[in-house]
């Protein structure tokens, strides 16, 4: 009992010792120039095995930011949806899917 106290106090010791003598180390990390890493660009090429200019429109550009509000279909309806039979059947009793 007494070994592992002097084992377990000498590796307390060791740790606090060591993140003493960290202190250094941290130091020349806040001088890290960021400019100085080198970025290199993968072009990332899909290779769909097809034409893809074949299904787009004429002059399309993804990068023209152009979006017209007609494209975007835009369905108004009622909250209730007739499913063409009784839900009830299939649902606990006095369920209601708002309440939690």
């Amino acid at each position: 009992m007494k070994i592992r106290n002097i084992l377990v106090t000498l590796f307390a010791i060791g740790t606090i010792f060591a993140a003493a003598n960290d202190k250094k180390n941290v130091a020349s990390a806040a001088h890290f120039d960021v400019n100085s890493l080198v970025f290199i660009e993968e072009e990332n090429d899909l290779g769909l095995g097809f034409d893809t200019a074949e299904y787009l429109p004429e002059n399309f550009d993804p990068y023209s930011g152009h979006i017209s509000l007609k494209a975007i279909n835009y369905i108004d309806g009622s909250d209730e949806i007739e499913l063409g039979f009784d839900t009830s059947e299939y649902l606990l009793e006095g369920f209601d899917p708002y309440v939690q």
